[in-house]
């Protein structure tokens, strides 16, 4: 028998009650759907590296890191009227937790923000896509590290040409040599966008959810 993990409680993007952990085998697993269950969750989400199907756990995206060359020499491919949108600065009076969990709903891995505003590290570039006047993407960037986190679109555009568009900026707001991009839930679609801007996977955890309401 495994080890209890350790359950973090917590609401998916769409507001549904998680309890999620790092999972080394079934009965780890087991223990967390138990967990759950009790808690009265909606999801559990494991972040494990072995097969949970015959827990009853479904396989998703899981945790990506990609790295690769960044730097400002990169295209913009924002703002020349293209259908996909414009990318710029996102206005401090926009930025709220509705618009990040609205970025990210449905897509595993990603929760509605417990506290707010995050607490981000100075130099930190908000950038997000306009469509037809309305904000349907956003994006972070710590440009002195290179530090990225996988652009979040709103459902109806999780397309490649809004992810590319988004991270091209991102990419060209990184003041180093480097860029490293972390994702939650990415469809393998928009992760092969990355690797068509030269960003290759760095480390990958399976993902894995079982749905308590359906």
């Amino acid at each position: 028998m495994s080890d209890e993990p350790e359950i973090l409680f917590s609401a998916s993007a769409e507001g549904r009650p998680v309890a999620e952990a790092e999972i080394a085998d079934v009965d780890g697993a087991r223990a967390l759907a138990e967990a759950a269950r009790a808690a009265g969750a909606h999801l559990a989400w494991a972040h494990s590296p072995a097969d949970l199907t015959s827990a009853g756990f479904q396989p998703r995206p899981g945790y990506r890191r990609l790295v690769g060359q960044a730097g400002r020499d990169r295209v913009h491919l924002g703002g020349d009227g293209l259908a996909e949108g414009h990318v710029g600065p996102l206005a401090a009076d926009e930025d709220s937790a509705a618009l990040w969990a609205r970025a990210f709903e449905g897509q595993w891995g990603h929760k509605t923000p417990q506290e707010w505003p995050f607490d981000l590290p100075a130099g930190t570039v908000t950038l997000c896509l306009r469509r037809a006047g309305e904000i349907v993407g956003v994006c972070r960037v710590e440009p002195e590290t290179g530090a990225i986190d996988a652009p979040g679109l709103v459902p109806g555009c999780r397309e490649a040409g809004p992810y590319r568009l988004l991270l091209t900026a991102a990419l060209a707001e990184v003041t180093g040599p480097v860029a490293t991009v972390e994702s939650w839930g990415e469809p393998p679609e928009l992760t092969a966008v990355a690797e068509s801007l030269g960003l290759t996977t760095a480390a990958y955890e399976p993902g894995w959810e079982l749905d308590l309401h359906t």
